[in-house]
């Protein structure tokens, strides 16, 4: 990876084993905060010579600085450092149908600015154009100079051809397949842009800052427009061969899996999927006019929308124990706006001991419509971490800061 915006100096020092040293200095400081160097050579295992070159490097090169003075033992004082919080930033977007949210997030970890803005039907170039427009404003809002954004993330509904840099399998975003989108998206935020599946940012918003943090495995099953699953193994998120994997849209089973639309979008996700949900309750002779219209008539007893808030959630729960089945995860999370949603959490835990003997421990999605962009964040700062901290030569994962809100 490549920063237009220019190399920092630590990554044209030659010796790798500078650059590991550089790499597990930056870690315990990006985790515990101000460190001084007696202690960064303790938990490193580095000698206190090696930490204050590591030290001295990153200083100049602007991404750390002294914090304070603390008092060791009697007549000793030890300067402490820290992350320069202002040294750069990265640029989180969830870039969805109705919705575009916004955030910035410092070097050190920190939310600088978060937002949230309608796409009021902009489709295609229209829509890109709109979202640069968001991102300038909420930079200059923020007082942040253009030129300290250091790299920009955007989750989107699909999955992008790594081929093409066009946006597949996102039947809601039609219009805005057939653009680049990777190059369109670089071009207006000015950055190197790295794109992911919403649900699969998701899911890493929810291990950085949401109900499964700090665990290895976990799944985040998304109920609302359309139908998505992020799985994270082992620690790494799930993309298979080609970007896919999670595209759980596509299981054929709810609708007829032959039909036109079941292969358009999906059989699960025309029957599971906002647009079925609505269906079957007009069927019925429902008249509210959307997805939360109905769920407030469950909520208040009328018999067409509970029917279909206990067949969506019959659904729900075959594809949860599919899940379950598939990845034996520590925790299933379920999000989007109908998954949830208390009555649909609270039909679905009724539903699982009919289908299973497994304890699944089912969780609502702690971060709610937050969850993608924080994710987005997420993947943004990881990125930029690692580009700027760890060897180009012998790359490796770097932690995300630990979460201190």
């Amino acid at each position: 990876m490549t920063f237009r915006l220019g190399q920092p100096a630590i990554l044209r020092q030659p010796p790798v084993l500078r650059q590991i040293s550089v790499r597990v200095a930056m870690d315990v400081l990006l985790q515990e905060g101000p460190t001084s160097r007696a202690a960064l050579a303790k938990k490193t295992g580095l000698s206190k010579q090696t930490m204050s070159e590591v030290i001295r490097t990153l200083e100049e090169a602007g991404w750390v600085r002294a914090k304070g003075i603390v008092s060791g033992k009697v007549g000793r004082s030890a300067v402490t450092y820290e992350v320069a919080d202002d040294a750069g930033y990265a640029v989180g977007i969830d870039l969805g149908v109705t919705t575009i949210r916004i955030a910035i997030v410092s070097i050190a970890g920190n939310i600088v600015h978060e937002g949230e803005h309608a796409a009021e039907g902009r489709i295609g170039d229209k829509l890109i154009a709109h979202m640069q427009d968001l991102v300038e404003m909420s930079l200059r809002g923020a007082a942040i100079p253009f030129d300290k954004v250091l790299l920009g993330a955007v989750a989107t509904p699909g999955v992008i051809d790594p081929a093409s840099g066009t946006l597949t399998l996102a039947p809601n975003m039609t219009e805005t397949g057939d653009l680049d989108v990777v190059s369109r998206l670089a071009e207006a935020l000015g950055c190197d842009v790295v794109i992911e599946n919403d649900v699969n940012a998701a899911v890493l918003g929810e291990s950085w800052k949401g109900c499964s943090a700090g665990l290895e495995t976990a799944a985040f099953i998304s109920l609302g427009t359309g139908v998505g699953l992020g799985m994270l193994i082992n620690g790494r998120l799930a993309r298979g061969a080609k970007g896919a994997a999670g595209e759980v849209a596509y299981l054929p089973f709810g609708a007829d899996p032959y039909s036109h639309d079941s292969l358009e979008r999906g059989a699960l996700e025309s029957a599971l999927g906002a647009q079925g949900i609505l269906r079957r309750y007009r069927q019925l002779g429902g008249e509210r006019g959307g997805v939360r219209a109905l769920v407030e008539a469950a909520q208040t007893g009328e018999a067409a929308a509970l029917t279909v808030m206990r067949e969506t959630a019959q659904l729900a729960s075959l594809l949860i124990v599919s899940v379950n089945a598939m990845l034996d995860p520590d925790i299933i999370v379920l999000g989007g706006n109908i998954g949830r949603h208390p009555l649909m959490l609270s039909f679905v835990r009724e539903e699982l001991p009919r289908l299973t003997r497994s304890a699944i421990r089912l969780e609502p999605s702690r971060l709610g419509a937050r969850a993608t962009l924080i994710g987005s964040i997420a993947i943004a700062l990881n990125q930029a971490h690692k580009a700027l901290f760890s060897p180009q030569d012998l790359p490796s994962e770097m932690r995300l800061p630990q979460d201190r809100s």
